[in-house]
Parts: structure tokens; C-alpha cells; sequence
């Protein structure tokens, strides 16, 4: 991978920090998982794999960006690595584990942005259901799609870290054929905001109704939707989608 795209992936890893939100949700809705084996699927920079796994969990952190997997690694080697966390490449669709190796598996971050299509979307539920024990939990966060096909197009709030000096700006577009197309522009906060990215990529805008029937159909018997990290409850207009969904 050339050093530009390496370059990208740390300005990336910057704007996506774990929030102590996130740790505060995952604690409230699901509970203690200090003694769990949780999957992180998609693990970005590894900053939240690392404060699980130093919290107590059994860790499997996966990443398919090498680059990306690299800095993960880098920021645990920084500190003491627990013994209980590892790292693996792996793409989304085709996560390490047997069945039933999991009590918690995470997708955050929008990173199922990647699956295609419904059927891609399919894949993935039945292959959680399969990795994760009998009472095992699924969780999701992702754009509000409901909310977001509902406009021909839109700007998305902007990310910012100021320490590092970078924004990243988005705009959404709604394609003929009914997908969205995500425009980013990768910029330094200063007032000549010179651009250091630009990136057009298809979404496919997966519906709360098609997750809940799929995920019904792959073995989970108890799904719950939320607006934000508040737990507050989903709505069309809520910000985003996050679920939790219950292995049966």
C-alpha cells in the first residue's frame, strides 16, 4: 500500500474514535461484558478493542484495511497488550471463529457500509448468528437509511478532530437506481483547507423493516432499535440506527 493511502488511513483513524458514549451504551444495554469474548468486526484504529480487552474481555479485533489493522496494532503495542486481546484480517463477510465462539459481536462505526446488497446484508446476520452463543448479542450501528432515501440528496455532519487538524466533509446523493452515493472530502482545518482526499463510494440504504426480517429469519429472537448512543428509542428522523440484537 503506497505511503499516500497509509497517510489516509491515520487521518481516518483519527476522526474515528471511540467515544466513552459507545463504552457507556454497550455497558447499560447489555450489561458486564468484562468476562466476555466479544468479536469486533471492523475494528478500525483499535482504540475500543483495546480498552475492552483492558477492561477484562477476551478480545478478537478484525480488520480487512491492512493498513488500517497495522495502526491498530501499533496503538496496542504503545500500551501494556493484554493478553486476552488479538488482532486478525479478515473481511466482513468471512469472520474467524466456530459456531458458537462469541458472547458479543460488534459492527459500529457504519462499517457494514461494505455489504452490497440485501443479500449481502443476509449473509452476514446468518454468519453472527452462527458465531455467537445461545443468548449472544448482536451490535449495529449504522445510518439512519430510512431517514437519509428519503432525501434526493444531503450534506452529513461533518467530522472534525481539531488535535490533529482535519475535517472531513459529506454528501449524500441519491442514485436512479436507489442507492446513495457518499462523497467525501478529506481537509485540513486552515483557512487555505487544503484537501487531502476525495472519495465517492455506493451505499446500499438497507431499511430498519429489512434488517428486523432478516435478522428474525437468522435466528435472533429479540431485536431492539435505538435513535443514538442514548438508548432514546429509533424513529424515522433519528440520526442513526443502532440495534441490538438477541441470538435465540
Amino acid at each position: 500500500m503506497s505511503d499516500l493511502m497509509n497517510g489516509f488511513i491515520d487521518y481516518y483513524a483519527a476522526l474515528l474514535q471511540p467515544s466513552l458514549e459507545m463504552v457507556d451504551f454497550l455497558s447499560r444495554e447489555i450489561g458486564n461484558i468484562s468476562t466476555a469474548h466479544v468479536l469486533d468486526a471492523a475494528c478500525g484504529g483499535g482504540e475500543l478493542a483495546h480498552l475492552l480487552a483492558v477492561n477484562g474481555a477476551v478480545v478478537t479485533a478484525v480488520e480487512s484495511e491492512q493498513a488500517m489493522l497495522a495502526k491498530a496494532i501499533a496503538f496496542s503495542n504503545r500500551d501494556r497488550v493484554p493478553r486476552a486481546l488479538q488482532f486478525e484480517a479478515a473481511p466482513l463477510l468471512h469472520l474467524p471463529g466456530s459456531n458458537g465462539s462469541y458472547h458479543v459481536i460488534l459492527c459500529l462505526n457504519n462499517a457494514s457500509a461494505v455489504l452490497q446488497d440485501e443479500a449481502e446484508y443476509s449473509d452476514f446476520f446468518q454468519q453472527a448468528a452462527k458465531l455467537l452463543t445461545k443468548g449472544g448479542r448482536l451490535v449495529m450501528q449504522l445510518f439512519n437509511y430510512d431517514l437519509l432515501a428519503a432525501s434526493k440528496e444531503q450534506d452529513l455532519p461533518d467530522l472534525a478532530n481539531t488535535e490533529v487538524g482535519i475535517r472531513l466533509k459529506r454528501h449524500l446523493e441519491l442514485q436512479p437506481e436507489g442507492d446513495l452515493c457518499l462523497t467525501t472530502r478529506l481537509s485540513l482545518l486552515r483557512i487555505d483547507a487544503k484537501e487531502l482526499s476525495y472519495q465517492q463510494i455506493i451505499l446500499y440504504p438497507i431499511r430498519r423493516l429489512q434488517m428486523q426480517k432478516m435478522l428474525n429469519e437468522a435466528g435472533f429472537s429479540v431485536i431492539d432499535f435505538y435513535g443514538g448512543m442514548d438508548a432514546s428509542s429509533w424513529q424515522e428522523n433519528s440520526p442513526s440506527t443502532i440495534l441490538i440484537a438477541i441470538r435465540g
